[in-house]
């Protein structure tokens, strides 16, 4: 094991190289989820897949994280940093990534063990595709005993939706600006190194919410550029808690909003080819904030002069009015829908 220091002095613990060509790579970023997060390590470690490296992101965590992380030893790659948000973290676990398929996973979330191997074989058979995505069945925090995950698995397994794989290419459906409806969230996304070598560096944009670049930006992304295979087949667990139900509805509206902002803002400057989706974000945003109690805030004023309107004043004027139509279309959509 051997430790590397950054130029922002975070510590960066890689494992013993592998050997086998084949190498996934699992990334869990994680924030003050201690006390979910060695459940979420070991489902990584315990794959029926033998060719994995596992490596744990601490976004700069004020609880036992750290601690946690660095008991696991050379069984993981362990990167420790300040705290900088979501894609701050993304960005730093995929440098320190050697595979050649990257899962990402929730620290909140689990993997059933055969997920990796599905998901290693379906890459393997088909070298032409970027990414596969899955389902994950939901369950409440309570439900979730250690003890108990062996048939907690077993159960997810025997109800699982056995649906045929589908082939999907949508990079028409981006560029004409259709937003994907399909994709999950983020403990069901996995992705080829050459599709993440492509839209990696993430923009670092940490926002109010920490995760104002997501994984909307990603998979946006990879849907635009490349095909993949998508099942609703669960190869996972997605924790329901207090913190990721529990927000407050304005909460989650802005939430959206900051997200939706930030993801067209910073496709169109990274991805101009995208301009129609970026549009269809970014006027989704602007307008999830303006029906939310922060539409007179310093936050929102901020996010106007930063990103609306220089957003705008790139686009022509019929662009612009486009976009200004499309605001106005979301508001309106959103008196008569509790969220976007």
């Amino acid at each position: 094991m051997k430790t590397i220091t950054s130029e922002s002095d975070s510590k960066v613990i890689l494992s013993t190289e592998k050997t086998e060509d084949f190498l996934v790579s699992i990334l869990i970023s994680s924030y003050n989820y201690g006390h979910y997060l060695s459940q979420a390590i070991d489902s990584a470690l315990n794959q029926t897949y033998g060719n994995v490296e596992v490596i744990v992101v601490d976004d700069g965590s004020t609880d036992s994280s750290s601690e946690l992380i660095k008991s696991y030893g050379d069984q993981v790659i362990a990167v420790l940093k300040e705290n900088g948000g979501q894609a701050s973290a993304m960005n730093a676990g995929f440098a320190a990534s050697s595979g050649k398929v990257i899962c990402l996973l929730d620290a909140d979330d689990l993997f059933l063990p055969e997920k990796v191997s599905y998901v290693a074989d379906l890459f393997q058979e088909n070298p032409d595709i970027d990414w596969v995505f899955n389902q994950s069945a939901r369950l409440d925090a309570t439900e979730i005993n250690a003890e108990d995950l062996a048939d907690i698995f077993q159960k997810v397994r025997v109800e699982s939706c056995q649906t045929q794989l589908d082939k999907i290419d949508f990079r028409r459906g981006v560029i004409k600006g259709k937003i994907p409806d399909f994709p999950p969230s983020t403990s069901n996304l996995c992705f080829s190194r050459r599709i993440m070598e492509k839209i990696f560096p993430l923009p670092e944009v940490k926002g109010v919410s920490g995760v104002a670049i997501s994984d909307l930006y990603i998979h946006t992304l990879a849907i635009g550029l490349s095909t993949g295979y998508s099942t609703k087949q669960d190869f996972g667990i997605y924790r329901c808690h207090e913190i990721n139900v529990g927000s407050s509805f304005q909460i989650k509206r802005r939430r959206a909003a900051e997200i939706n902002i930030n993801t067209g803002y910073w496709i169109r400057k990274n991805f101009p080819q995208f301009k129609h989706v970026s549009n269809k974000f970014l006027s989704r945003g602007y307008a999830t904030y303006l029906s939310t109690c922060y539409a007179k805030s310093r936050e929102l004023s901020i996010i106007r002069k930063e990103k609306v309107e220089p957003y705008l004043n790139d686009n022509s004027l019929f662009m612009k009015l486009k976009v200004s139509l499309m605001v106005l279309y979301y508001w309106i959509k959103l008196r008569f829908k509790e969220f976007v």
